[in-house]
């Protein structure tokens, strides 16, 4: 049975009161017991002393054959017998014996002739311990005698014994006895009360800490502890405090912890599964939903067999994942009714181990879909690099010949010096048409030819200045101006430096060109979310037709009669290889703005 912290200092400081009045109890009846029993012995011995005095002076006087009568018809012998009985409030009788133990002189007349009994000496008494002599004193009403032996002519002779009481040794011990058990009975009393007050005083603190702690443990972190106490109880409270105040913060930070790995794990697209020890479903994040067409999220507390059915795959894999204690990595399972198509996933299964006993595990699925695509385009990347290389072969080839004819063109002009007018203008629409086909191969070679991207930190701002110097001039013949919008809070981006500049280039002169009354091209930058970098360039020209906006980007596609359908098919290609986006916003009379989208670096 639990005392409780009340009754344990109750009970503590109870003891503590008793042992140290029994203690101060004990000693002051050991001393006053000591001293009244040394005091009477001594004055014992003291009348012993006189007497022996006076009986050895009528002894020195008398004759041998009348010595007992000489002793007994002294009357300054017999006046000390007398006085030893009143001189000391102990002594109940004096007297003198001889060898035999027979009373030659007594304070009481009648015993003399008698044997003396035999009696305990003070000595005895004496050599007890303090309680012992007490204990003797208060419940055996003995006699002590104080014992000086007497001699004749160096011969033993008889003795000088006095008689103390024990009972009257007794009677002056006893109200310091009793006094003494009177204290000790009031101060047990006293100290219970003093003992309850001070436990109260300890004891509403800890009951308010313990409330306080209470709260706690409800989930009450903001609980103060109020203690005013600048003892070692006011020290908890504080620190409590404290405590309350950092498991606040902890749990706040863990709430919000869990809730952002929560949200990493809800947005995976692969899917996350956990278990307890019982294959029982504790969280699964909507992607698992959605692959295994069940109802998994709301789902949290029935087992996977109640979910998917014992015949499932994955019921089967974390079945022997468990049993072997070991993980299963990889397996590929084909799911059935997924958008009425088979799918083929990737599972893996984790046991999650405690001491060699599994506490739960987890499910990681990928789907492969993705990875098949992936690895289809890597395929057809691949193939298109070899087409490339091959008509860039091609292309090679018909250079030849088309540098070939021209070369022969010029000598057949050379050779014909003055050519009727019908084979002169056969012979300039020849070369025309042999000159534009080259300028197309040299274009398509472009546009087909890998090229290796040389990614620096670049500042799209500077980029733009330095694309308006270069084009300053030519715009001024046709009358176009150029205006800057530059953000300069923008970071820069990874770009190589030749193609970009090629690809901007590109898009000014198509804006110089679709204004050709003159007017203003507006290069822009800004930032948006996400840290998506923009690059706009616009132009208050003839805009672009609604039909064609789908089409622009294609290769050799041209609303110009002198165009060949290759530069904005560059800016695409350029555009792409960095990650960007390119974008267009026309309306027929009123401008074109082309908008380039970058990531940041």
């Amino acid at each position: 049975m639990s005392l409780g912290i009340r009754g344990t200092a109750i009970l503590g400081i109870s003891l503590l009161v008793f042992l140290i009045v029994s203690l101060t109890l004990v000693v002051h009846l050991s001393t006053t017991t000591r001293l009244v029993v040394r005091h009477a012995a001594e004055k014992s011995t003291i009348q012993a002393q006189q007497i022996f005095s006076g009986s050895t002076r009528v002894m020195a006087r008398a004759q041998r054959s009348r010595l007992t009568d000489a002793l007994r018809s002294d009357r300054e012998l017999r006046a000390l017998l007398d006085a030893s009985i009143g001189y000391s409030p102990h002594l109940v009788y004096a007297m003198i014996t001889d060898r035999s133990d027979t009373i030659l002189l007594h304070s009481q007349r009648s015993r003399e002739g008698t044997k003396a009994p035999s009696r305990p000496r003070i000595e005895q008494l004496l050599a007890m311990s303090a309680l012992r002599q007490l204990t003797v004193l208060a419940g055996q009403h003995q006699v002590f005698e104080t014992v000086l032996p007497l001699s004749l002519n160096d011969r033993p002779f008889g003795a000088i014994r006095l008689g103390l009481a024990g009972s009257l040794l007794w009677r002056e011990l006893s109200p310091a006895v009793r006094q003494s058990l009177l204290l000790a009975v009031l101060a047990f009393p006293l100290a219970w009360a003093v003992a309850y007050i001070l436990s109260n005083l300890v004891v509403v603190s800890l009951r308010q800490i313990a409330q306080g702690v209470e709260r706690m443990a409800r989930g009450e972190f903001d609980t103060a502890f109020a203690s005013s106490r600048d003892d070692e109880v006011g020290q908890i409270a504080a620190q409590l405090n404290l405590l309350g105040r950092q498991v606040q913060e902890d749990r706040s930070s863990l709430i919000d912890e869990k809730a952002r790995l929560e949200g990493i794990v809800r947005r995976l697209e692969d899917a996350i599964i956990l278990l307890n020890s019982e294959q029982a479903v504790i969280f699964a994040n909507p992607a698992a939903e959605t692959l295994l067409a069940r109802p998994l999220v709301n789902a949290v507390g029935q087992s996977l067999t109640q979910i998917l059915g014992e015949a499932h795959p994955l019921v089967e894999a974390v079945a022997e994942s468990f049993q072997q204690q070991k993980p299963v990595r990889n397996r590929t399972i084909q799911l059935s009714g997924y958008r009425n198509a088979p799918l083929d996933i990737l599972a893996s299964t984790f046991p999650v181990l405690d001491r060699d006993s599994i506490v739960g595990g987890m499910i990681l699925l990928k789907n492969t879909e993705p990875l098949r695509q992936i690895q289809s385009l890597i395929d057809y990347s691949r193939k298109l690099a070899e087409l490339g290389k091959l008509t860039s072969g091609v292309a090679h080839e018909i250079k030849n010949p088309l540098n070939a004819m021209v070369i022969h063109l010029e000598l057949l002009k050379q050779k014909l010096n003055d050519p009727p007018e019908t084979v002169a203008r056969g012979l300039e629409l020849l070369g025309g048409e042999v000159r534009r086909l080259d300028r197309m191969v040299q274009g398509f070679l472009r546009f087909v030819r890998p090229q290796t991207l040389e990614l620096r930190p670049l500042n799209l701002n500077s980029l733009l200045q330095e694309i308006v110097r270069l084009t300053e001039a030519q715009g001024a013949q046709g009358g176009v101006t150029f205006a800057l919008r530059l953000d300069d809070t923008i970071p820069p981006i990874n770009g190589d430096h030749e193609l970009l500049r090629q690809a901007f280039l590109n898009l000014v002169l198509n804006a110089c060109q679709a204004m050709p009354d003159g007017g203003t091209v507006t290069l822009a930058t800004d930032q948006i979310v996400d840290g998506v970098i923009r690059a706009h360039v616009i132009d208050g020209g003839i805009g672009i037709r609604p039909d064609d906006l789908d089409k622009i980007f294609r290769l050799y596609y041209t609303t110009r009669p002198d165009g060949n359908g290759i530069g904005l098919s560059l800016v695409y290609r350029i555009v792409q290889m960095h990650g960007g986006r390119i974008d267009v916003d026309s309306r027929v009379g009123h401008g074109t703005t082309m908008t380039v989208t970058f990531p940041t670096a």
